[in-house]
């Protein structure tokens, strides 16, 4: 867990914070506690700011475990993305955000920290909301399932929302030794996202504490992700351990869509291939012409694996791997010089893995960035915020999706 208070506590913000507000968020701790002593905020206010400052100066290890928690979970929405998050969320729910005034009367101009303290202490349910999408857009690691069939819309009524929370929060006791569990439920265009907070697996950690030393215990939390697609029958999961991902999908179709094992086809997983690149050899390059937008897509990384199948049983083995990178963008042709008559086939080479830099033209003399790890059979990691649809569409024109496989039931039908 992060301690550093210095690097969310800073002059700026001790001289102009609310300290009533922050007094509120001192007293949500014990007073009991090593560190608290609320009668600091009983002098005359420059007293006070001192004394905050001097407080939160003072060694990591003297603050009480509670305050820094709070006070991290606060300085995630620092910043200029994480303000706009919680006014969203704000606006969402009907709350309006009262500015605080300073001794003369007038408004305090708020910065990002301030808006976020502020939120936390009064509304809680709207800071949790902007907690819970600033989890989804952090999530660039995410397994994907192909559902049975497209176009299954998610039974999005209190008893169905219900029954996933009740197998959600099962299968975290159950894994991750923590009984909370709180969802939160968000439609965003054409996708039902749901972010499911629990308790994480208990830390111990030594700490020196008055000259002394002990053993601290902490629980923190963990966000686990899902994004459902109905026009596509696609759900991502992301946030926990990936041996549990299928069986939240699982919970998910059930609760949801009232279809167990949705997500658990043959083919559920199978999702992206390097095939058109391994046919194309050491010249392929993207076609990106369709979006006028991008301007160029570099190749940064390419792993390739030295393969063999066992011909009595059919069995794939690898055998060993060669990474190579260039930062000029061009990593394939890096691999071609670095192994001189490699061929991609069935039994010699194939392509682990392949990460991309895609630059985007925002309007800017810098276009913007986004990486893109390409790993078959169910990976394509990148940071989903604003560009996730065209970068899709930048895997599938060029050969990295594989084409969905009908249902039975719709072959039949045919």
């Amino acid at each position: 867990m992060a301690r550093n208070l210095r690097k969310f506590i800073n002059p700026r913000f001790t001289k102009t914070v609310d300290l009533s507000l922050l007094r509120r968020l001192f007293e949500r701790q014990l007073t009991t506690q090593h560190g608290i002593d609320l009668t600091l905020f009983d002098g005359e206010a420059a007293e006070v700011r001192k004394a905050l400052h001097d407080f939160f100066s003072g060694p990591d290890d003297a603050q009480p475990q509670g305050l820094i928690a709070d006070l991290h979970r606060i300085a995630e929405f620092g910043n200029e993305n994480g303000m706009r998050l919680l006014l969203e969320r704000a606006s969402k729910f009907g709350v309006e955000i009262e500015h605080p005034h300073d001794a003369t009367g007038h408004p305090i101009r708020l910065d990002p920290k301030h808006v976020a303290l502020l939120i936390f202490l009064n509304h809680q349910e709207v800071f949790d909301a902007a907690s819970d999408l600033l989890a989804l857009e952090a999530r660039s690691s995410l397994t994907e399932f192909a559902g049975a069939e497209e176009g299954i819309d998610p039974n999005l009524d209190e008893w169905a929302k219900g029954l996933f929370r009740q197998g959600a929060g099962v299968m975290f006791v159950r894994e991750l030794q923590g009984d909370y569990c709180r969802v939160g439920w968000y439609e965003d265009d054409d996708e039902t996202n749901i972010v499911a907070t629990y308790g994480a697996q208990i830390t111990t950690t030594p700490v020196i504490d008055g000259g002394e030393e002990r053993v601290i215990s902490f629980q923190s939390a963990g966000h686990a992700v899902l994004a459902y697609a109905p026009l596509t029958g696609r759900l991502k999961v992301g946030g926990i351990a990936k041996s549990l991902r299928a069986e939240l999908a699982d919970i998910f179709a059930v609760a949801m869509l009232d279809q167990p094992e949705f997500f658990a086809g043959a083919d559920s997983r199978r999702l992206y291939t390097l095939a058109a690149v391994e046919r194309a050899g050491f010249g392929f390059a993207f076609d990106h012409a369709f979006d006028p937008g991008i301007v160029r897509v570099q190749i940064v990384e390419v792993q390739a694996d030295r393969i063999s199948i066992d011909h009595l049983t059919g069995e794939e083995r690898g055998q060993w791997s060669l990474i190579a990178r260039d930062s000029r963008g061009n990593a394939l042709a890096r691999l071609a010089e670095m192994t001189r008559g490699l061929v991609f086939g069935s039994e010699s080479f194939r392509l682990g893995h392949m990460i991309l830099r895609v630059h985007f033209d925002v309007g800017r003399k810098q276009p913007a960035r986004v990486t893109v790890k390409i790993k078959p059979p169910d990976t394509a990691a990148f940071k989903r915020l604003m560009f996730e649809a065209r970068i899709i569409e930048l895997l599938k024109r060029n050969g990295f999706c594989r084409d969905r496989n009908p249902a039975p039931a719709a072959v039949a039908a045919e």
